[in-house]
């Protein structure tokens, strides 16, 4: 296959052919760090396509479903390519799906073995993208104010993506794609760097569709909450003044350290895009939709129990409304609350939840403030925007944590059709759990079915297929599709006496 930059080999596994690891971006290393990606060195002859590129240097705390075997480096920006194997041989151009792994801003690789594209490629008749990208320190932290030289490269990990996007608009066509049909799509981290694409001038014109999963973050950093990282990872560093000769002469190992105690002091979400007022000239969804999202239709959603997966002692009941409002209070991503204002949303969600335990009423409680409540409020701002939004939950509950939750990424081997894959979550959701959890195989007919709705939005826009018709979100009706054992079916205003107890309480996502 020939590229703008040389000729790539890959290889083929039944109807689907794959290219890995292949440069878009030049390494971000020596006079290249913390700067905007260039374009990458051309190559002669035919370069091997079998082996996804390198992760970005990071601490990855997850298991071994969402961990890339591959050694992690600064060299780092590449990308893999999924596409149907008639897909170069005929005429018909394939619709582009363009992944984003999640891991907040900090950690993740589009080489973990649940990303793999092959299946939805095939089944959904798309050519799927993975990208991976700056990370951490070496792709968000904010160098403008301390560093004003490196201020017209702010956003480098964003600026990756952008890259990767052009890399996408001038090479996919070889592949079957079709460069004016793009969707980006992308879970957690994911979808936020998509909201964040969104709102960025460089992106326009290379995202064509989005699809945000369980990433509906409506603000970025200023200039102020990211200089306070900035101050804490030079301190983290040795402090005194810092110069981008400095800055290069730091191993690695040194970074990742300082983006480790600099999370640890203030939140794994301490490095993200800022509002530099260039790459990102104003704030991305706070308030209104950006320009960027205009024409662009989207898919938005979340899943049932987001925070299962984060909160400790999931299996463990809860004795006191005492001990609810310490679990609350340590989530770290749910919104401070007085005593009056918990105790009030505390009774709320018992009448609309009469016979739930104080652990399910933590686990909804959390998940409406952290996430759920973040998707309606963007999927009401792309009301004002040209471009239709559809909504969905998804509702499947793993074997993990005693099979009591939807959780956070649940849905990820199901969109990608990747249901055979290492443990995850709780150390404990093995394939045979989930084989005993499902002996009929629902879980292969719920795949199908998601695959296909994904499909079909990048194919048109709109995810309806032949047996799934979903209609667009309005906020008279506030249809959802719902996606569970065994039926994917469209509720209206789902849970809505819990949505009015969190109306006008802030968001922090």
């Amino acid at each position: 296959m020939r590229t703008r930059y040389g000729r790539v080999k890959g290889e083929q596994t039944g109807a689907v052919r794959s290219f890995k690891g292949i440069p878009y971006a030049a390494p971000p290393v020596g006079a290249d760090r913390f700067r905007a990606p260039r374009a990458p060195q051309p190559w002669t002859g035919v370069r091997n396509a079998t082996v996804p590129g390198h992760p970005c240097v990071q601490d990855n705390p997850d298991f071994p479903a969402w961990l890339d075997p591959e050694p992690e480096s600064e060299d780092c920006l590449h990308l893999n390519v999924w596409t149907p194997a008639s897909c170069t041989g005929d005429a018909k151009a394939r619709p582009v799906m363009l992944w984003i792994h999640g891991g907040a801003f900090g950690y993740g690789s589009a080489g973990a073995p649940t990303y793999d594209g092959a299946r939805l490629a095939e089944v959904a008749d798309v050519v799927v993208v993975s990208v991976n990208h700056r990370l951490n320190v070496f792709g968000y932290l904010w160098l403008g104010d301390a560093v004003p030289e490196l201020a017209e490269h702010a956003n480098p990990g964003q600026r990756d993506l952008v890259a990767a996007l052009h890399w996408v608009r001038e090479n996919i066509g070889a592949f079957g794609g079709d460069p004016g049909n793009v969707t980006a799509f992308g879970e957690s981290g994911g979808g936020a760097k998509i909201n964040a694409l969104l709102a960025a001038p460089s992106a326009r014109g290379l995202v064509h569709k989005a699809i945000v999963q369980s990433g509906s973050q409506l603000a970025v950093l200023t200039r102020e909450q990211a200089n306070e990282v900035t101050d804490a990872t030079f301190a983290a560093l040795g402090g005194g003044k810092f110069t981008e000769s400095r800055l290069r002469k730091l191993s690695s190992e040194e970074l990742k350290q300082a983006a480790r105690t600099v999370e640890s002091k203030l939140s794994m979400l301490a490095f993200q895009p800022v509002v530099d007022g260039c790459f990102i000239p104003d704030q991305t969804w706070t308030g209104h939709a950006p320009a960027g999202s205009r024409g662009i239709p989207m898919m938005i959603g979340t899943t049932s129990h987001e925070t299962a997966v984060f909160l400790p002692g999931m299996t463990d009941q809860i004795d006191t409304d005492t001990e609810l409002r310490q679990r609350f209070d340590t989530f770290g991503l749910a919104p401070t609350l007085s005593d009056d204002e918990f105790a009030r949303l505390l009774a709320g969600y018992r009448r609309a939840m009469p016979s739930d335990t104080r652990l399910e009423l933590l686990v909804a409680m959390t998940t409406d403030l952290w996430m759920w409540h973040s998707a309606l409020i963007q999927a009401e701002l792309k009301q004002s925007t040209p471009g239709p939004v559809y909504f969905y939950e998804f509702a499947w509950r793993t074997p993990c944590f005693g099979s009591s939750w939807a959780v956070h990424a649940g849905e990820l081997p199901f969109v990608l059709g990747n249901l055979t894959y290492p443990t995850a979550w709780d150390g404990s959701d093995s394939d045979a759990a989930r084989s005993a959890d499902d002996p009929t195989g629902q879980r292969f007919v719920l795949a199908d079915r998601m695959m296909h709705a994904w499909g079909a939005f990048a194919r048109s826009g709109d995810p309806s297929t032949a047996d799934l018709a979903w209609p667009a979100y309005n906020t008279r009706t506030r249809p959802t599709l719902v996606f569970d054992r065994g039926s994917a079916s469209v509720v209206s205003d789902r849970n809505a006496s819990r949505r009015h107890l969190i109306e006008g309480l802030p968001t922090v996502w």
